[in-house]
């Protein structure tokens, strides 16, 4: 999300959402809303021909390792990494499918020489909140490294240029989830322009077959992906806001976001078209 110059500057430096038992369930709701709205855990196109038959995955910013525990059951037969900057979302060990292994690793740092060449599939989800006005591109250098020639990386992201407040009346108050909207872009969007344009950022990195899923949320979604929306602002405002006293940015975000959800109560909410970008790396 794209808020002060002081939150920015957090933005740019790490992850400014939360990582405790609140912020975990967030991302098990995205996870599953997301499968919801997109019907798989693997682009159709991927799965139905060009997976080996024992193949070897990675999820990059795995969190809570819900997206592994899924596609354990949809390919019992696969070897799955995932990795995180911090493992303190991580499932324990002892509760996860033996074909699931858990490592630490910055993908915004350059990725050890053991990793490279390895995948046939990488996917990524939700990057958007750690990715600012540096976009992707260095990120994707590392991926593009990880795979194995020929193999693919799935990009699952918010684009922040498709929100846009609707209303089931246009006589209803909905000035909070305008502001809202703003703040997650930044001004003019200068922030988070880069979802929009990630099939240029894929082919910049070298991958061909680049093709990009845009995805609208139908009205029965409306209402639980603008709660996970909150969920996040809120860790956000807590993470990477002052919170020194009750006129500082944390407790005016909160109050804010207080604001939209009284909104939302009487219809008013925010929708969007989540996209997922694909790409091959070339066998030579």
């Amino acid at each position: 999300m794209s808020f002060d110059d002081k939150s920015q500057s957090h933005l740019e430096k790490g992850y400014a959402l939360g990582r405790g038992y609140a912020a975990s369930l967030r991302l098990n709701l995205q996870h599953h809303l997301l499968r919801e709205l997109l019907g798989y855990h693997i682009h159709p196109s991927i799965l139905s021909d060009h997976l080996p038959d024992n193949p070897k995955i990675a999820d990059v910013g795995a969190g809570t390792a819900q997206w592994l525990i899924d596609v354990s059951r949809l390919l019992p037969s696969a070897h799955l990494d995932g990795f995180d900057i911090s493992k303190d979302q991580y499932p324990s060990n002892a509760w996860l499918p033996a074909q699931i292994s858990l490592q630490e690793l910055d993908i915004m740092k350059p990725i050890p020489s053991s990793l490279e060449n390895q995948y046939d599939l990488v996917h990524v989800q939700l990057f958007f909140c750690v990715i600012q006005r540096d976009g992707p591109d260095n990120m994707l250098k590392q991926l593009y490294k990880m795979l194995r020639p020929g193999g693919y990386l799935q990009w699952v992201e918010y684009d922040p240029m498709s929100f846009r407040v609707v209303s089931p009346e246009s006589s209803l108050k909905q000035t909070a989830n305008e502001r809202h909207v703003e703040i997650i872009r930044g001004p003019q969007g200068s922030v988070t322009k880069w979802p929009s344009h990630l099939p240029s950022h894929f082919k910049d990195a070298g991958f061909e077959q680049v093709s990009l899923d845009s995805y609208p949320l139908p009205p029965e979604l409306y209402a639980p992906f603008m709660q996970s929306h909150l969920c996040a602002a809120e860790e956000v405002s807590f993470t990477a806001m002052e919170n020194d006293g009750p006129q500082a940015p944390g407790p005016g975000f909160r109050k804010l976001l207080a604001e939209v959800y009284k909104e939302c109560q009487t219809g008013v909410t925010m929708t969007e078209s989540p996209v997922v970008v694909c790409g091959r790396k070339p066998t030579s």
